[in-house]
């Protein structure tokens, strides 16, 4: 019976522990129930603690901190242990108490960010037997099969032909939500992967607005899984399935974006996310500390350890002169950013342009049809299909549906496997035939790739993708180093022809000691004071020569210069690492400029052990996978699974019931004690 007191003892303290935790106001119910403007209070914060604490001791501790300093903690940061969202209890609390206290490591005010949805409004090899499809879209579907301009399309066909159609493969959508009750959705829907960060539930379905605009994650849905039946058209990846996470219909913070990127990554192969920044030619933002932690844990943890997958789209400011090196998740080296051709293979006036450009593929452009697919016009639920949908949102999640057929054919590809093979396979456009403009053109680099800033490594095409996966092989692991950069504090003059020029020189033996042989990204971080930022052009230049220009946006007149930017640009992925790398910053400004200063600047360049004579032997075989012809055996290691602690679900009514038998267990536990005990004692006395 004693046993039995202490079971009820523990099964107590442990529920009580729970129902603490379980009783959290979470950050999406705040949201939810406050005003807009009370998020200008919520801070993120790091506590300084023991890393390797168990999850639910460290939300314990967050919540002594935040009651000891008058703050309120809504829990943890999506799957970021040991990042937290506070809120004010009382207006006592301050953000300098935090600062000063020895368990808060980091914190970092909340705000609403915008995020714009990647639509753009247009005013102006084997067989297969596509006679099979019934969807009575299909014949509008060029983009998978274009019968006008060969070439000019997915080139997906044979790949079906093959009978690889995303079998097994997850496709988060992070969008506006998605309607997966679409009859040419519903068969195809994962609700293990899904979730609704607006309205803090587990149902992602898309809600009325009165502009109808919620439609945009239904349409990207059924470029990917539309199911090949009797409704719309067919997905790219037809068999594969889709999750939805709705977070574009509500304030956005940088603790939900970190929440949607790392968001049942347990189930989830592949991110979509054809949303970002405002394309108004003036705006410099990405993802804030917490985000771009979720990015670095999602290539870490996501898939088993073999890394989930981020596909992002270009933006749609090219008429507004617009540029990605300025969007911070295109700019990243953990996505796969994704630009747009019309179906004739030429530039829409949309697109934008960077040096971070890994891809392109098709979508909208005029002239030219734009993309068919499902649809959800709001308030007016009959209409099923659509064939207006639009942009690099379009183009976005034909590439996450590429990536996943490459996933059904060799689920351990990493997520730089596939970064891989996408600049490995994909065709340089015809600068000649499709350039329209000198922004178009295409500089081959010192290990032989042709990049170009509107259409990266050139067109995405399904059947190399998939072939090259088959006899793919790992790369080594990926590698950095960050040499010590001279140049602080120096002017920049107002000159067209002569840029301010700064050097940092890498040596055989660094680049030896740091395992980098050859080049995949080079990121410059820049400070600079200067009084009308759209006027730099930024130059970038490997060792090798090559090139990367970052070109003056001519409506961003904003005079608050530039602190700890990052710019990537994967032009001189493959070259050699070690030499002089140069920053040149032109001043292209007609007014009379100010004192205008490059504060500093750091290079970082990323890379593995692969030699040029490495990368030269993969693309031979490469060319000889896209016969088709070729069976690869080859097996897949067994990732590592993700812990996930199932006490974490437990229900309001789970817990009430532990409570109740928690207290049975003790109420019995001390009634036999004291019965044993009263008469034990009672026997011997009568003895």
């Amino acid at each position: 019976m004693v046993c039995l007191f202490f079971v009820g003892v523990q099964l107590l303290v442990l529920t009580i522990v729970k129902a603490e935790l379980h009783i959290l106001p979470t950050i999406n119910s705040y949201l939810q129930t406050h005003k807009t403007s009370s998020l200008s209070y919520t801070w993120s914060v790091k506590l300084n603690s023991d890393s390797s604490q168990e999850k639910d001791s460290l939300i314990l501790e967050a919540n002594y901190v935040a009651n000891e300093l008058g703050f309120i903690n809504l829990g943890q940061v999506g799957e970021l242990k040991g990042y937290y969202v506070f809120v004010p209890n009382d207006t006592r609390s301050s953000n300098k108490q935090m600062l000063d206290h020895p368990k808060i490591e980091w914190t970092e005010h909340q705000e609403i960010l915008k995020r714009d949805k990647r639509r753009f409004i247009n005013n102006k090899n084997k067989l297969f037997d596509m006679s099979s499809f019934r969807d009575p879209l299909f014949q509008e579907q060029w983009h998978l099969y274009n019968s006008k301009a060969s070439g000019l399309d997915c080139n997906v066909t044979g790949v079906w032909g093959m009978g690889i159609t995303g079998k097994g493969v997850v496709v988060a959508i992070i969008d506006d939500g998605v309607e997966w009750r679409h009859p040419d959705l519903k068969d195809n829907y994962c609700a293990n992967g899904s979730f609704d960060l607006n309205s803090d539930d587990d149902d992602p379905s898309p809600e009325y607005d009165k502009a109808e605009e919620n439609k945009h994650g239904t349409r990207c849905a059924g470029e990917i899984s539309a199911v090949r039946n009797s409704v719309c058209g067919v997905g790219i990846a037809y068999d594969s399935r889709f999750s939805g996470i709705r977070i574009l219909d509500g304030p956005m913070t940088d603790s939900l974006e970190a929440t949607a990127f790392n968001k049942h990554m347990d189930v989830n192969d592949v991110y979509s996310c054809s949303w970002g920044p405002e394309d108004d030619g003036k705006t410099v933002d990405g993802p804030r500390n917490l985000a771009q932690t979720a990015l670095k844990h999602g290539i870490v943890a996501g898939r088993s350890g073999f890394g989930s997958v981020f596909v992002v789209a270009s933006g749609n400011g090219g008429d507004n002169d617009d540029n990605c090196n300025y969007d911070g998740y295109a700019n990243s080296i953990y996505t796969i950013t994704i630009g747009a051709i019309n179906e004739y293979g030429q530039t829409p006036s949309y697109a934008e342009q960077c040096t971070s450009m890994l891809a392109c593929t098709v979508s909208s452009g005029a002239p030219g049809r734009s993309i068919a697919t499902t649809d959800w016009t709001l308030g007016h639920r009959s209409q099923q299909c659509t064939t207006q949908h639009t942009g690099t949102s379009a183009a976005t999640p034909l590439a996450a549906g590429m990536i996943a057929l490459m996933l059904e054919v060799r689920p351990c590809l990493q997520w730089r496997d596939i970064q891989h093979i996408i600049v490995l396979t994909s065709i340089p456009l015809n600068s000649d035939k499709y350039a329209s403009s000198a922004k178009d053109n295409w500089v081959q680099n010192a290990a032989g790739f042709f990049h170009s800033n509107q259409h990266g490594f050139g067109q995405l095409n399904a059947w190399r993708l998939v072939n090259a996966a088959k006899v793919w092989e790992s790369v080594p692991w990926l590698t950095t180093y960050q040499p010590t950069c001279p140049g602080h504090n120096l002017a920049i003059v107002k000159s067209v022809t002569k840029p301010l020029t700064v050097e940092c020189q890498v040596s055989v033996q660094q680049s030896l000691d740091h395992m980098i042989n050859t080049l995949e990204s080079v990121l410059v971080t820049v400070n600079v004071k200067h009084s009308f930022r759209g006027s730099l052009k930024f130059v970038i230049v490997c060792p090798s020569g090559t090139e990367s220009i970052i070109f003056p946006r001519k409506k961003d007149k904003s005079d608050a210069g530039l602190s700890d930017w990052t710019f990537m640009t994967v032009k001189c992925w493959g070259e050699s690492s070690y030499g002089k790398y140069q920053l040149k910053i032109y001043d292209t400004s007609r007014k009379q400029a100010k004192v205008n200063v490059l504060k500093s600047w750091q290079i970082q360049i990323y890379g593995s052990n692969l030699t040029t004579s490495d990368i030269a032997n993969r693309q031979k075989m490469l060319q000889n996978s896209f016969s088709g012809n070729i069976n690869a055996n080859f097996s897949c290691p067994a990732g590592t699974p993700l812990l996930f602690d199932v006490t974490e679900a437990l229900s309001e009514r789970t817990l009430h019931l532990l409570v109740l038998l928690s207290f049975f267990f003790v109420f019995w536990g001390v009634y036999y004690s004291l019965d044993l005990a009263f008469c034990y004692k009672e026997e011997e006395e009568n003895k």
